[in-house]
């Protein structure tokens, strides 16, 4: 009898486990495959989108945001939209994020938030309060940069989130009518700090971000957050899963952006300085300060006659003016050559001594043009498209210009694409 006791409560204990530990992990799993499938293949597909466009460069950015936290389970008196009287269930939280934006389409996340969750009902006679802290890993997929090609400037954006994360929380059940306490979860019985009750989540929704500035942005982001229990509202039935959402407005600054700045080399040879090399000679009279005086002899000095001076005839001086010639050299630009592009901004120029000081490329390489109102600038004319390619690796090897990629002109003008 005992054996038999033992084996069902192993198989209840077993299916127990199965329920709240092994399914979710498995959901979880293939939810993160399927993820990774996902970014391989858009990555792969729509990578041209941005891979030659208008120099994205990496960047971190810091978010602050707020907005309302809503609860979703056994305690709720309707399945989507809270009610507001007779305890209300709209809450609210707050939360920081640090963030990659390590291309046009994918980005990377941390977050942290505080928040609270409430829900009743009413022909239960219950109600409950609770808080939570979460952490949680997210990435960021840009829906319109996959569908349309990636502008440095664009006005908005949309994207949408996924991640996983933990949620740490204290819960208190109330009796509806007489406000009291009739069951508590965490609050020192749980295994994260403090005694809080310790579940992991994951998290998926979507966002919009508005450019207010170069480094501003507006953000507002509806996520929703699934638990792997079911006792966050302290009641366990059918369903095996607690959630909650979060949708908040925030503003996000960018900074960090991976433009590498080195020291300029001294390139003082391309145009030396002058020196006064001019030596001083200062003629020096020895006899200046000695009286100069006749000659003294005892005999008497016959005068000579006076000599006549001889006319000197002077023959006129020619003056030869000689103009000096100056060489024309005339600049014949090849019918057609490839480029390497470092830098693009639209409607204002870049200084090209500032492009010179920042990649150590000496300013006499560095050529301007315009394009489809864009000024551009490349290094270097190749007759074919494996040198270029050769300078453009340089260029990203050891002049740090990471985005530099071949570009093709004729007579002058770039061309939209490579031949």
């Amino acid at each position: 009898m005992n054996c038999l006791y033992f084996k069902a409560f192993s198989v209840m204990r077993t299916q127990n486990l199965n329920i709240m530990f092994y399914q979710p992990l498995l959901l979880l799993r293939r939810i993160l495959l399927f993820f990774v499938f996902f970014i391989l293949i858009s990555s792969q597909i729509f990578a041209q989108s941005y891979n030659k466009t208008s120099g994205f460069k990496s960047y971190w950015h810091i978010d602050a945001n707020g907005g309302t936290s809503v609860f979703f389970g056994d305690i709720k008196q309707n399945q989507i939209i809270p009610v507001s009287t007779n305890e209300n269930e709209w809450r609210f939280g707050g939360g920081v994020q640090l963030g990659r934006q390590i291309s046009p389409v994918f980005g990377l996340r941390g977050q942290g938030i505080y928040g609270q969750l409430s829900g009743t009902r009413r022909e239960w006679n219950r109600y409950f309060e609770s808080n939570y802290f979460e952490f949680n890993l997210n990435t960021s997929v840009s829906i319109r940069n996959i569908i349309t090609k990636y502008r440095a400037k664009q006005i908005w954006d949309v994207y949408a989130i996924i991640g996983i994360g933990i949620t740490n929380y204290n819960t208190e059940v109330m009796d509806l009518t007489t406000k009291q306490v009739v069951q508590q979860v965490g609050y020192g019985s749980g295994k994260s700090f403090a005694g809080r009750t310790l579940q992991s989540i994951l998290t998926g929704g979507g966002g919009i971000n508005i450019r207010l500035a170069d480094n501003w942005a507006l953000n507002l982001e509806t996520v929703n957050r699934v638990m792997n229990s079911d006792e966050m509202d302290g009641r366990i039935s059918g369903k095996y899963y607690d959630a909650y959402n979060y949708t908040s407005l925030g503003i996000s600054y960018k900074f960090g952006r991976s433009e590498k700045s080195k020291k300029s080399d001294d390139y003082s040879f391309f145009n030396p300085k002058e020196t006064d090399k001019t030596v001083k000679h200062t003629d020096f009279d020895y006899n200046k300060d000695k009286p100069v005086e006749p000659p003294k002899f005892d005999v008497p000095v016959k005068e000579s006659p006076p000599v006549e001076k001889e006319t000197i005839k002077q023959e006129p001086i020619e003056i030869v003016v000689v103009e000096e010639q100056h060489e024309v050299i005339e600049t014949i630009m090849p019918e057609f050559e490839y480029r390497v592009q470092i830098r693009a901004k639209y409607g204002n120029e870049i200084s090209i001594q500032h492009l010179s000081n920042t990649y150590n490329i000496p300013a006499w390489e560095i050529k301007e043009n315009t394009h489809n109102g864009f000024f551009i600038y490349t290094v270097g004319s190749f007759a074919t498209y494996e040198q270029a390619r050769e300078k453009r690796n340089q260029l990203r090897s050891y002049n740090g210009v990471s985005d530099a990629f071949v570009v093709a002109f004729s007579n002058g003008q770039r061309l939209n694409k490579l031949p």
